[in-house]
């Protein structure tokens, strides 16, 4: 698995999918808060699939707790999907859960969106 940043984006409706993969850190964590806000921004809910992330620093940690944050003000919700180990560990380590929703797969995220 190549730790190049990416993120590719789908749109389902009124809700936007974005595959996340590689290294989140200080240089792709401000791309992916970028990304996220102009989504929120036209007013479409989030799904993030984290499940191609190979590591995680401190920095891509405040980028997903920011847009958390940031939907959780507005009247768009967002969703993390399938966080890889790399993610878990980190949201585990530091009991995260409370903050963030996060569903076992895309699917599920999706489905809970359009309920």
């Amino acid at each position: 698995m190549s730790d190049a940043f990416g993120i590719t984006e789908e749109v389902r409706g009124r809700t936007v999918l974005l595959r996340v993969r590689g290294k989140l850190d200080a240089r792709s964590a401000p791309h992916l808060q970028e990304v996220g806000s102009r989504i929120r921004s036209r007013k479409l809910n989030l799904v993030l699939d984290l499940s191609g992330v190979t590591f995680m620093a401190s920095s891509g940690l405040g980028s997903l707790l920011s847009l958390a944050e940031e939907f959780r003000q507005s009247e768009c919700r967002v969703r993390l999907a399938s966080p890889s180990p790399a993610v878990e560990s980190v949201i585990h380590l530091l009991n995260l859960h409370q903050f963030l929703t996060i569903d076992a797969s895309e699917q599920e995220s999706i489905h809970a969106l359009e309920t």
